[in-house]
């Protein structure tokens, strides 16, 4: 019995310890998050000076790559805030900073990436850099299983860096970050004489190992209670929400594999389902090699106006 007391005391003790270690890095600037930090920081002080209602693009960077706002603008005479920025921050964190923007009568256009529908609480590296590092308070919005999961998977290295290897300096080189930024957050220099030999190599991989959503798919992972929330907080602002089709790279698999086929040509009955309005069908956004960017997610800048008109075609049913 005395074994048993110190030894669940001692596991005690070393969980204060660790959850101590954790909750004392938490508000210091990683590098890892400095980009995306950036990137929203911009793209909060273009929506400040926007006086009029918007439009406001919510998702991950395929809509940072391959949203034209100019052309969404003139389709609806409305201005237009792409606050795509990167959907490794995972949903809940997505729609937390989307909130930051969304004004009274927006419409918020959410041209999702298809794994966020099926957002499990199991957060990945990125989301746990940023949160911790950007918005800690925000960790006291999710539910225990996140909250567990959270400080289960923070390594030593992740915690070590919180405390001396901070951020804080602004990214002004590379491929991600403020400084790639248009006037109406989209992405700019995606030109084709921008794509380097790296990229090409990397959409090849992807080429090579198509995603496999279908088969990941829950009509009751735990993201879909984050959107009904979402949904149900921009309804009380009188703000519209629309969801939309991600762009992703072409795959014979999406055609052929049994779940994959199904997913895609059911999602859009999925999301009614929850009462949420969607336009567009999967399979019109999805492209070949040559239109992407340096991932099956970024388009190139001529592609990425194909896409938006195509967005538009598709609004144009219900704006």
């Amino acid at each position: 019995m005395k074994f048993m007391i110190a030894f669940f005391g001692t596991l005690f003790c070393c969980l204060l310890v660790w959850c101590g270690l954790v909750f004392g890095q938490s508000g210091n600037p990683t590098r890892m998050s400095q980009w995306i930090w950036d990137a929203y920081k911009k793209k909060q002080n273009i929506s400040s000076k926007i006086v009029t209602k918007k439009i406001v693009v919510v998702a991950g960077s395929n809509a940072l790559f391959g949203v034209d706002s100019k052309i969404v603008s003139h389709a609806f005479k409305m201005p237009v805030l792409n606050y795509g920025v990167n959907a490794g921050i995972e949903l809940p964190l997505t729609l937390y900073e989307a909130k930051k923007v969304i004004r009274s009568s927006d419409i918020v256009l959410m041209p999702l990436e298809f794994d966020m529908y099926s957002y499990d609480g199991t957060a990945g590296v990125q989301m746990i850099d940023y949160l911790f590092s950007r918005e800690p308070s925000f960790f006291w919005e999710l539910s225990l299983y996140e909250q567990f999961y959270m400080l289960w998977h923070m390594d030593v290295q992740r915690v070590y860096r919180g405390y001396f290897y901070r951020g804080g300096k602004r990214v002004v080189r590379g491929l991600y970050g403020s400084h790639h930024i248009d006037e109406n957050g989209d992405q700019i220099n995606t030109t084709l004489k921008y794509k380097k030999k790296w990229m090409e190599d990397a959409l090849k991989k992807h080429m090579l190992n198509p995603e496999k959503y279908g088969e990941s798919f829950d009509r009751n992972a735990l993201g879909w209670k984050y959107l009904q929330k979402f949904v149900k907080w921009c309804k009380a602002r009188d703000a519209r929400v629309i969801f939309m089709p991600s762009t992703l790279m072409k795959s014979e698999s999406y055609f052929r594999n049994a779940k994959e086929k199904w997913f895609y040509e059911n999602l859009a009955n999925e999301v009614r389902k929850k009462g949420f309005v969607y336009v567009g069908k999967p399979y019109e956004y999805m492209y070949d090699i040559s239109n992407y960017f340096n991932t099956n997610f970024h388009l190139t800048n001529k592609a990425r106006k194909m896409r938006t008109l195509q967005m538009v075609q598709d609004l144009k049913k219900i704006i």
